[in-house]
């Protein structure tokens, strides 16, 4: 069963309304009527219900009817569709009505019940149609956006395909031959050079390969993501064990200070996280330093951090360290190589469990990243340092 179609008539000309109204009643229109005598109590009364249809006078006195018609479209939350009713023939201002949004241009004298009925119906499938069409150029610029940005997505993986992989596929391939040439020669200081050559050029294209992969299948994945309860410190210790190799080449200490607390996150991407960032922050930290992995309840959330007392960022660089447009990679203090997708993989992961990812920065003194998650429990604060030459458990 349809609604009526509710019409608000605004004109001052109390013969002209009572005509009106005769001639709905006779249209066999489905409709409710709301009159108004002045374009003040028409824009309250628009203001205050919601119509369909506006049947407006266009010589209302003291008022603008080009203002008052731009009002009655642009009302915020509501789509109806202008009629407006002059006693002139005029075409040039019916074309100029119409511009200005009117759906349609009546003569008083020439209204009828049948002509009325039409031209509402009329009015309101436009307006319909408008309505629709907006909301289909909504979504194709979205799409658009979309689509942009999966082809600047498709370009970075290009370019790191193009550049950063075949590095080390000729460094492997450059090697190699070399250490073919040791072998034969009976060189075994050479051929250790040379295999530990290999192992660092393929470990490089490994890293890189994984993080492409992830950072890949993270951009194809919209499935919601199901957290759980995760121990913040037996996780960070886990990540801290599996850094302490890479941390007791350069002489950093590693300490985990974290709130005995249950985080509310997806337990293997949060891994994923703190594994970058741990790894990020000893590849720029010199030797000596410290890199401390923190938590620390805050109302119902605990804010992560990984903290390094490396070599610091200039401004401009932190503001380019999540552009995908503008992928920076710098050597470690050891000459460790990047692929600057870590950090992207990073933000994409901590924004899918809820969080967001920030970054401080000092040149010389440190960075420190940071991101909060939700935690359902209280917990006393213990700290603990992880040995850099310590085995995992």
């Amino acid at each position: 069963m349809t609604s009526p179609t509710r019409i608000l008539l605004i004109d001052d000309d109390a013969v002209d309304r009572a005509a009106v109204r005769r001639a709905l009643a006779k249209s066999g229109l489905k409709h409710t009527l709301t009159e108004a005598p002045g374009g003040d109590e028409g824009l309250r009364l628009a203001a205050l219900e919601t119509f369909d249809c506006v049947l407006l006078d266009y010589r209302l006195p003291g008022i603008d009817t080009f203002a008052l018609l731009r009002t009655l479209l642009e009302a915020e939350g509501h789509s109806r569709a202008v009629l407006m009713l002059t006693g002139e023939a005029d075409p040039d201002l019916a074309t100029r009505l119409m511009r200005a949004g009117a759906l349609d241009y009546l003569d008083k004298a020439e209204v009828t019940p049948s002509g009325l009925a039409r031209a509402i119906r009329y009015a309101e499938a436009r307006r319909a149609f408008q309505a629709e069409l907006a909301v289909a150029r909504r979504e194709a610029e979205a799409k658009s956006l979309e689509l942009d940005t999966l082809n600047r997505q498709k370009s970075l993986l290009f370019s790191i395909i193009a550049h950063d992989l075949r590095n080390p596929f000729q460094a492997l391939l450059g090697l190699s031959e070399v250490l073919g040439k040791a072998v034969a020669a009976r060189d075994p200081a050479s051929v250790e050079r040379r295999a530990k050559g290999i192992h660092e050029a393929a470990t490089q294209a490994y890293d890189l390969l994984e993080s492409l992969f992830s950072w890949a299948s993270l951009q194809m994945d919209t499935m919601a993501v199901a957290l759980t309860d995760v121990g913040l410190d037996a996780l960070a210790t886990e990540v801290m064990q599996g850094a302490s190799e890479a941390a007791a080449d350069k002489g950093i200490d590693l300490v985990v200070t974290c709130d005995r607390v249950a985080v509310r996150a997806q337990r293997d991407m949060l891994a994923t996280v703190l594994r970058n960032l741990v790894s990020n922050a000893v590849k720029f930290t010199l030797p000596g330093g410290t890199v401390t992995v923190a938590g620390r309840r805050d109302g119902d959330e605990v804010e992560i951090s990984v903290t390094d007392t490396g070599v610091g960022m200039p401004p401009g660089k932190v503001d380019d360290l999540f552009r995908l447009d503008r992928r920076t990679t710098t050597n470690g203090t050891a000459g460790e190589r990047g692929t600057g997708l870590g950090l992207l993989l990073c933000r994409d992961l901590v924004e899918r469990q809820g969080g967001v990812l920030t970054v401080t920065s000092v040149i010389d003194r440190g960075t420190t990243f940071r991101f909060r998650l939700p935690a359902p429990v209280m917990s006393q604060p213990v700290s603990s340092v992880v040995s850099a030459t310590s085995e995992p458990e």
